[in-house]
């Protein structure tokens, strides 16, 4: 398998030139170029998980700057380094696609995995943003390769579609994340306070073995003020699992808690 760069953000010189930097223009110069390729190994239509339009023109001048300075082939051997760390076993190629984005999350980039291939969503007025580049990657990375052995060399076997899936799906990538930048803390691990963990985990004992669609299960993965669930909770949880799974049973492979199901996994969390 070879990592393959996309410079999508170049195409900010277009974007901006246009008279109107809105959704149709973002979605004609800065999607339509690269999706079929980004997304040509979904099984359904994933338009949910394109890039969007966040940018104005002054915005999109000052981030195609910055991006521009990026040495993208130091952030490449980075790229090559963490896959080598973990090889997905796997010929095709994996694209990754480099997006300007406004996210006021505090790293300053998040990642979208798009059946095998990657988006790098980056708000480059913040400072912060080279430095979680590695960890980002390593997380959607993990998912790739975690996709590759379970849905394609194991045909799901062992999967049911449950909500609590999604949640370790995370906790296994960023566990993956972890071993290699282990000084390193996301906000997403902080969603949830001590006083109302057991509270917001009873919640999610409760709808663990349902399936929900995507748009429900982002309410609890991210966070939902009506359901009562803070910011990134999912994410709190699925680390946590994960941690105390691989301390109670002496996991010191990457490789083996990733062969591991998640069933296995989420019983030992009761």
């Amino acid at each position: 398998m070879e990592i393959k760069l996309i410079p999508a953000y170049l195409k900010l010189e277009d974007y901006i030139q246009e008279e109107h930097q809105n959704q149709e223009t973002w979605e004609k110069l800065m999607v339509e170029p690269y999706w079929n390729l980004l997304s040509q190994w979904a099984p359904f239509p994933v338009d949910y998980m394109k890039p969007l339009c966040l940018l104005e023109k002054e915005e999109a001048k000052q981030q195609l700057e910055i991006l521009k300075q990026v040495d993208w082939d130091k952030v490449m051997s980075t790229f090559n380094m963490i896959s080598d760390t973990l090889p997905k076993d796997d010929e095709d190629d994996m694209y990754v696609a480099i997006y300007p984005s406004n996210t006021n999350m505090p790293e300053g980039i998040y990642g979208t995995g798009v059946w095998g291939n990657i988006i790098l969503n980056i708000n480059a007025l913040n400072c912060d943003f080279g430095k979680w580049i590695p960890y980002v990657f390593a997380h959607e990375y993990h998912h790739t390769v975690w996709g590759n052995h379970w849905y394609n060399l194991h045909n799901g076997e062992g999967l049911h579609g449950w909500f609590v899936e999604s949640i370790l799906i995370e906790g296994l990538a960023d566990a993956f994340a972890e071993s290699i930048f282990g000084d390193m803390e996301p906000s997403w691990h902080f969603g949830v306070g001590s006083g109302e963990e057991e509270k917001i985990w009873n919640i999610y004992n409760r709808v663990a073995t349902l399936s929900f669609l995507p748009e429900e299960t982002g309410k609890y993965m991210f966070g939902c003020e009506e359901l009562g669930i803070p910011k990134n909770a999912g994410y709190y949880f699925g680390i946590k699992i994960v941690r105390e799974y691989i301390i109670k049973n002496g996991i010191n492979s990457m490789k083996e808690l990733l062969e591991t199901p998640l069933e296995v996994i989420y019983q030992s969390s009761l």
